[in-house]
């Protein structure tokens, strides 16, 4: 899953092989045998430059981090910038406020007017 997840990552950043190779330090020749799989256990310090490189950690190479972080809108990425700051206690304290507000169902998308949207 790692592989498909750094392609993933390439293809979020919009940057090419040659521009990777660049800020990278990592050969072309090596970094196209990473991107399509042919390196099967790639040194840590490789990966490692190419993620980075592309703006990321290792961390955004686990299937959660990739699913809950590419592609989310500034307002999104604001939100959890504000909730990593939060202690336990007001993390806690900020999903059951989350919560209830999709409970109000007034603030859940497709809510019209004040009116509950059906779930679909």
């Amino acid at each position: 899953m790692w592989l498909e997840n750094l392609n993933k990552l390439k293809k979020s950043c919009g940057m090419t092989i040659e521009q990777i190779a660049t800020v990278s330090g990592v050969p072309k020749g090596t970094l196209n045998k990473l991107f399509s799989g042919q390196t099967k256990d790639p040194q840590l310090s490789t990966v490692s430059a190419v993620v980075h490189c592309m703006g990321f950690t290792l961390d955004d190479l686990s299937d959660d981090t990739v699913s809950g972080k590419i592609g989310l809108t500034p307002t999104q990425t604001k939100l959890l910038d504000a909730f990593d700051q939060l202690n336990e206690e007001g993390q806690t304290k900020a999903v059951e406020y989350v919560e209830d507000l999709v409970l109000a169902g007034r603030y859940k998308k497709g809510a019209a007017h004040g009116v509950a949207a059906k779930d679909a």
